[in-house]
């Protein structure tokens, strides 16, 4: 099986589309929980808002909205695809209201996923990774993924040993692209031979 990385900037090629820069205060210091695949939901607010700076300029809404803080922002829709593929991942989906540049509503139809915890889903011997001496990984200039370790991950998910990757499975790529979703930009991942 393919599988691919979900690019949280989106398409920084078209200017035209909004782009969030600023992460919500009401989450406050748990916002970096919704990048590192952390439990929020029991502390997460009841009516977060998010507004782009004015610096940004693009206006276009988009089925992921490409974000400089690394979480996972999609529509309604999307997040309705996800949930059918991933019926028993341990994943928050955690609604928002987007502002737009004047403070105004925009949607109410947007949410952070947040796939919990990680899979170890790395062939360790193929990839390149860079260890600090307590054993941490530093960082990864080769990533190579097991097909075996992956057998039953489900259709997103973040990797054990980088937690700030979503990966994306074929199938759920492939509904993706069927249901027309806009700024999604997927980079297929390396995955190794299955062994005999």
């Amino acid at each position: 099986m393919r599988f691919f990385e979900l690019e949280t900037l989106g398409d920084l090629n078209d200017s035209e589309l909004l782009v969030l820069d600023q992460e919500p205060e009401a989450v406050g210091l748990d916002g970096y929980c919704l990048a590192a695949g952390e439990p929020i939901s029991g502390s997460y607010p009841a009516d977060v808002k998010v507004q782009p700076s004015e610096e940004r300029t693009g206006i276009q809404l988009s089925a992921v909205l490409g974000n400089t803080f690394n979480y996972l922002v999609v529509s309604g829709a999307m997040k309705d695809v996800i949930a059918e593929h991933c019926p028993k991942a341990a994943i928050e989906y955690l609604p928002f209201t987007l502002l737009d540049h004047r403070g105004r509503v925009r949607s109410q139809d947007y949410f952070f996923v947040n796939p919990l915890g990680g899979v170890d889903g790395v062939d360790v011997k193929a990839s390149d990774i860079k260890y600090h001496r307590s054993g941490a990984i530093v960082g990864i200039r080769k990533l190579v993924l097991d097909p075996e370790k992956l057998r039953d991950a489900p259709a997103l998910f973040r990797l054990q040993q980088d937690l700030q990757l979503y990966v994306v499975s074929e199938p759920l790529a492939r509904a993706f692209k069927e249901k027309g979703f806009t700024n999604v930009v997927l980079r297929e991942l390396t995955v190794s031979a299955a062994k005999a």
